[in-house]
């Protein structure tokens, strides 16, 4: 019977060494894959790839001469040119203004192309998060434009896969994290853009 025991027992502390050898190696991978993100967006490697834009109609203006409408391709470049500059007016050492955030928020909305729109809630969390993240500290103009790529990306990502936007999550807390934003913000940043994407699913 003894022998039996001793068996057991060993079987049991085997088992939980490899768990938590498990657990340990998924955490190393996990901060692996994260200062890889920061090392590309710090040498300026692409993003992730993004789904390509789906076609939609945009009104026509409501004067007679101007009947045609912009591709989409446009309208996505036009919106995240908008973006963009929101993240240019941001100054060092000034916190973002209530105004700042407001426009923030009212570009991410309008930059929602498909006939599912995240939510106002979701998109102002998300922007008070990166406000705070952010926290006085400005971007370059590369990140500017990684960055408004990205969050264009995702308030249009309802045919996207969720490891196309977790990649894009992902790149986000990268950028914010080489601007100097601390690990936990950043983190806190990318998971609200996770909830902005799966909101649109």
């Amino acid at each position: 019977m003894k022998p039996l025991l001793l068996l057991l027992l060993a079987a049991g502390v085997f088992t939980q060494q490899s768990f938590g050898q498990g657990a340990q190696a998924d955490q190393i991978k996990r901060r692996a894959k994260d200062l890889n993100q920061q090392n590309n967006v710090r040498q300026g490697v692409a993003p992730p790839k993004q789904a390509p834009a789906k076609p939609v109609t945009v009104p026509a203006p409501t004067t007679a001469r101007t009947a045609a409408t912009a591709p989409p391709a446009t309208v996505q470049q036009q919106h995240v040119a908008r973006l963009k500059a929101d993240l240019a007016s941001l100054k060092v050492g000034t916190p973002m203004t209530a105004e700042q955030k407001k426009q923030l928020t009212n570009d991410l909305l309008a930059a929602a192309r498909g006939p599912k729109k995240p939510s106002v809630a979701a998109v102002g969390k998300f922007v008070n998060n990166f406000a705070t993240a952010l926290g006085g500290k400005t971007l370059d103009p590369a990140q500017q434009s990684r960055l408004a790529q990205n969050l264009e990306a995702v308030v249009n990502s309802a045919a996207m896969p969720v490891t196309q936007t977790d990649a894009i999550a992902g790149d986000v807390q990268a950028i914010l994290e080489v601007s100097g934003a601390k690990r936990n913000d950043a983190a806190s940043v990318a998971k609200d853009v996770k909830a902005l994407a799966a909101e649109l699913r």
